[in-house]
C-alpha cells in the first residue's frame, strides 16, 4: 500500500503525550489515519530530529468527521 497524499494534519495532547495525526489517502482513494508520537530523537551526529508538526492544526473534536472520531477513539484506547 502506498500513500498518495496527506489531506490533513492535526496535533493532540493526550496526557503527557503529544500525538500527530495525519489523514492520508492511498492509491485506491481509501482514507488512512497515521498516528505518530511526537518525540525528539538524538541522531548519531549529535543533532536532534522530530517529526515535522509546524503545519499541523490543533485537533478540534467538534469539527472532525465521524470516521475520524471512530478511529481516534480506537487508537486512544490502545495508548
Amino acid at each position: 500500500m502506498k500513500v498518495s497524499e496527506i489531506t490533513a494534519k492535526y496535533k493532540a495532547q493526550i496526557g503527557r503525550e503529544q500525538i500527530l495525526i495525519e489523514e492520508a489517502k492511498n492509491e485506491k482513494g481509501e482514507t488512512l489515519y497515521i498516528f505518530t508520537s511526537i518525540k525528539a530523537v538524538n541522531l548519531p551526529n549529535g543533532e536532534k530530529w522530530k517529526p515535522k508538526d509546524d503545519d499541523a492544526k490543533a485537533l478540534d473534536r467538534n469539527n472532525i468527521t465521524e470516521g475520524f472520531k471512530k478511529n481516534f477513539r480506537k487508537a486512544m484506547q490502545l495508548l
